[in-house]
């Protein structure tokens, strides 16, 4: 089921990578970036000031490059991520499912919610890049770590694990979570003495890495944090309390539950946090306990390692200022989230004389967050694409005006637009600015999610004689107007 439930996410974002919808806002400001790339404007502050990390954004323009300025070319990297991603995320929930059916449909079921990650499945972002690396130190076994760390064997794979230290924002922070995990309980009731010289190379490497990515990344980024900031401010733990107690509980309750959307999200918060928090008491009473079943010894201690990211991710949005809302920025921790409630099951299903009726329960779960993923994964695939240009571009006749008047919250994503317009003249606006009377124009606009975005549509509108609504969609839409 796990296995099925992954296969239906990739297939849902194949549907829409075939699709080929046009870029989005933020997927536009990065596409900037690579009409024209050079290593000059890669290795610099980024059009629009956008975070992206550059080495990944030198193989996206590399492709671009060899196979042209094209939407399937500049997407081709994030979905491949998302595939690999999807396939690790998969093979971790089985791996913790082990042989009890009822977790393993649990697992397949909050799996197929996750509607957050096929939102970014096929986007020119970088979270499908993180998410996969920040899985990387948890496919990995408490064995591994083990044979490289206290046995110092196979030295150089102690490097390899360092190396998207230089790649990836996140990755440091679930390599280290993993590493903690590992290194809990275990390594002191054992007796484990690390190989210092591994552990030194070890430590060089990420060092080697957190310079690497100072000085292709960092260095610029600095200069747009406050930028950075301003924009995610609501999703700042820190400033959120500042507000007030209660808009800080706020915050962190979306970063637990936030990721669940829709009519039946109470109900399915209800069923899922009570997992968690019993989740979280399995974790911290296993790493209390002198001994571990066959099962936990063979998925091992990755369950401290999710307890410690997800508690570092939220330390950091307090120290830090690192933006913890449930969506794409925290998207690496979202698998975490799951596998604490994984083990809020195990727990109920462990419980001594609680049988049929604890299973019952457990069943009785999986329905609830079954039919909620189910509803949202089949509104995933019915629904297009946000801002979506393509049904527009096809819609514009030239006979009827050659003009195309571009909204001025929308003129980044026609810029990026790969393919000739249909008309000759295009007009990209600028704040407050409306075409000249005794002109009729094709006007185009997308992303209506800021106020002033809508405000400036609805000025345009009322200066206009006349006004045809050829078509409008999810964040996009065309009209023929006379001024």
């Amino acid at each position: 089921m796990l296995w099925l439930a992954a296969a239906l996410l990739i297939t849902a974002c194949l549907m829409r990578y075939w699709q080929a919808p046009s870029f989005w806002l933020d997927e536009a400001f990065v596409a900037a970036s690579l009409r024209y790339p050079t290593i000059h404007t890669i290795f610099a502050p980024l059009e629009n000031k956008q975070f992206f990390p550059r080495l990944y954004l030198l193989a996206i323009a590399g492709l671009r490059e060899l196979f042209g300025y094209r939407i399937w070319v500049l997407r081709v990297l994030p979905f491949l991520c998302f595939i690999a991603a999807s396939l690790m995320w998969a093979r971790l929930l089985i791996k913790k499912a082990g042989n009890d059916l009822v977790i393993g449909l649990l697992g397949a079921a909050l799996m197929l919610g996750a509607f957050a990650w096929m939102d970014e499945g096929i986007q020119l972002k970088q979270y499908t890049f993180d998410v996969m690396f920040a899985l990387i130190p948890f496919c990995l076994s408490d064995d591994f770590f083990k044979e490289v760390l206290v046995g110092g064997k196979h030295k150089s794979r102690a490097i390899y694990l360092a190396i998207p230290c230089a790649l990836s924002y996140t990755y440091p922070i679930a390599l280290m979570a993993r590493l903690l995990g590992w290194y809990w309980q275990p390594g002191k009731r054992q007796g484990w003495r690390l190989h210092k010289p591994t552990v030194f190379a070890l430590g060089a490497a990420i060092t080697l890495g957190f310079v690497s990515i100072w000085f292709t990344d960092y260095q610029y980024n600095m200069n747009d944090q406050s930028v950075y900031l301003s924009y995610w401010s609501h999703c700042i733990l820190r400033s959120r309390f500042q507000e007030g107690g209660l808009s800080g509980l706020r915050l962190l309750a979306d970063f637990f539950w936030g990721w669940h959307q829709g009519r039946l999200m109470p109900l399915v918060i209800a069923v899922i946090a009570p997992l968690q928090l019993l989740g979280i008491y399995q974790v911290l009473s296993r790493g209390r306990a002198t001994n571990a079943s066959a099962e936990d010894s063979a998925w091992g201690s990755r369950s401290r390692g999710s307890l410690i990211l997800l508690t570092s991710v939220i330390l950091a949005g307090w120290v830090v200022n690192y933006p913890i809302c449930a969506g794409r920025l925290t998207l690496f921790v979202q698998i975490h989230l799951q596998i604490l409630t994984l083990e809020g099951a195990v727990f109920i299903l462990r419980l001594s004389h609680a049988g049929s009726i604890a299973k019952l329960l457990l069943y009785l779960c999986v329905g609830i967050i079954t039919l909620f993923s189910a509803h949202r994964y089949i509104s995933f695939v019915r629904d297009e694409s946000p801002e979506n240009l393509r049904p527009l571009v096809s819609l514009i006749k030239p006979d009827l005006s050659e003009t195309l008047w571009v909204h001025s919250c929308s003129v980044i994503q026609v810029q990026t637009w790969p393919d000739p317009l249909p008309v000759q003249n295009v007009w990209f606006s600028k704040k407050k600015e409306v075409p000249e009377p005794g002109q009729k124009v094709w006007l185009i606009w997308t992303h209506l999610g800021d106020d002033y975005c809508r405000e400036s549509l609805e000025k345009l509108r009322s200066r206009a004689l006349s006004w045809q609504v050829i078509d409008e969609g999810r964040g996009r839409g065309l009209a023929l107007a006379q001024f």
